[in-house]
């Protein structure tokens, strides 16, 4: 049954819409906000879903990648000159290319075990020029946050974390925390948390999580 769920809820029509409506309209362009992406920026955007943050990022060049090809579909609607997506797990030679300033992964890291965020975290590491930023933002679990915590457990995503335990597979994958937010969905029935990261060691942690 769990993973008819699972299925059902990934169709991107249900993801899109119905999805949304459960945890209390999702803000994407509050989650723009948080990312800090400006229009210098080389953007990858791993798991990009059906690309409804694309509207709103601001970006000099933008590639999302996914393993959905239904989803692609969908998010290929927003095709430009200067956005593109491809399927697959295969990106290595288009990040080197892409050479990105940031790496979005929005609702991907409580998707996946600690050892693969490792082996991507390495991957960037081989192909990427310089040293990019990473932005998470994730489902995770709150102490005084009941019903957040429930919508965490029916969550598609198997992974999903307390805070603690996100910073700690960060630190471990060589990753320091730049900034940490919290963030609820606009009728405030779930809420996110999201990091900035950085692949050098010499990072210190600069935001303080907040509250709206």
């Amino acid at each position: 049954m769990r993973d008819l769920k699972a299925r059902f809820l990934a169709l991107p029509w249900v993801y899109d819409t119905l999805g949304a409506l459960v945890i209390g309209l999702i803000s994407y362009e509050e989650i723009a906000r948080f990312s800090r992406v400006d229009e210098t920026d080389r953007v990858l955007d791993l798991g990009c879903g059906t690309g409804q943050l694309v509207p709103f990022l601001r970006c000099c060049e933008y590639l999302g990648v996914d393993t959905d090809g239904s989803a692609l579909a969908r998010a290929r609607r927003f095709s430009a000159p200067n956005i593109r997506f491809i399927e697959g797990d295969s990106w290595d030679e288009e990040c080197r290319e892409l050479n990105p300033t940031v790496v979005l992964m929005i609702g991907l890291v409580h998707h996946v075990p600690d050892d693969t965020f490792r082996s991507i975290v390495r991957r960037f590491k081989e192909t990427a020029h310089a040293l990019c930023r990473i932005v998470t933002f994730d489902t995770t679990y709150l102490p005084g946050h009941p019903f957040n915590n429930l919508l965490s457990r029916m969550d598609r995503g198997r992974y999903v974390r307390e805070p603690s335990a996100y910073e700690d597979l960060f630190q471990s994958s060589g990753l320091c925390v730049l900034r940490k937010e919290v963030l609820p969905t606009r009728l405030r029935f779930a809420v996110y948390i999201g990091y900035h990261l950085a692949l050098d060691a010499g990072a210190v942690l600069t935001g303080a999580t907040s509250r709206r």
